[in-house]
């Protein structure tokens, strides 16, 4: 009786199985680690990138925070908001810039952040907003937001903010 090919050619597999056992098993673990690092590589990649942009995007709220000083000043002397970085004796937001952040300026008092220069492509252009809330004149508090940075990459108190 004549096996088929295949039956012919399994027999000769578990003959070079028991001939060289460790072969066989050795290929199937290495090629199993092969796949585990490349797994791992492409997570850590992907952490990687997400923990680059959250950190450009905090370095432009660190920016943020002696405008908003200036702000909170201006309130307590003024009674209102400021129109614009002139108010509070700032350059012009285009020329208020840093190594992620094209633009720093305030508009109607908000405070606008926008990314660029340095900054990673998927946050270029995009905005981080700070808008006063003065209902109290004694202490002015901050609620952030964008309209177009996903949520995954603003710090917590930014996150699902209405935009």
């Amino acid at each position: 009786m004549r096996y088929p090919k295949i039956q012919k050619q399994s027999l000769e597999h578990e003959r070079l199985d028991k001939r060289y056992p460790r072969l066989s098993k050795g290929i199937g673990c290495g090629l199993l680690i092969v796949i585990l690092m490349g797994g791992l590589a492409f997570f850590y990649d992907l952490a990687k990138r997400n923990y680059t942009i959250r950190a450009q995007v905090s370095g432009g709220m660190d920016m943020s925070y002696s405008v908003r000083t200036l702000v909170e000043q201006y309130v307590a002397d003024h009674g209102e908001l400021p129109a614009s970085n002139e108010d509070v004796g700032l350059p012009p937001a285009g020329e208020n810039s840093g190594k992620y952040v094209s633009q720093l300026g305030i508009e109607d008092g908000k405070i606008v952040i926008i990314y660029g220069n340095k900054a990673k492509e998927k946050i270029r252009g995009k905005h981080l907003l700070f808008v006063p809330d003065v209902s109290n004149p004694t202490e002015v508090s901050w609620q952030c937001s964008s309209p177009d940075i996903p949520d995954k990459w603003l710090i917590e108190q930014c996150r699902g903010r209405a935009k």
